[in-house]
């Protein structure tokens, strides 16, 4: 079952069941959205506490997609 975060932009869907990790399809939400510019320059986005208590994981997987998105700038 897809859990989606209500409260915060870009929506973000995750799926338990996937084959893909979940900071995978974290990191992917928000690389579509950045290359798709739905999410702007300069847009904030949730912090790590916030995303993880929306979608009701760790903030593990969260720290290492926020990671990865500034490694690739």
């Amino acid at each position: 079952m897809k859990k989606v975060s209500s409260a915060v932009f870009p929506l973000i869907a995750i799926d338990r069941n996937a084959l893909e990790a979940l900071y995978q399809q974290i990191y992917e939400a928000y690389r579509s959205a950045i290359v798709g510019r739905t999410l702007r320059p300069g847009q904030r986005v949730p912090s790590t506490r916030m995303l993880a208590n929306e979608l009701g994981i760790s903030r593990i997987p969260i720290l290492n997609s926020y990671a990865q998105l500034l490694a690739e700038g």
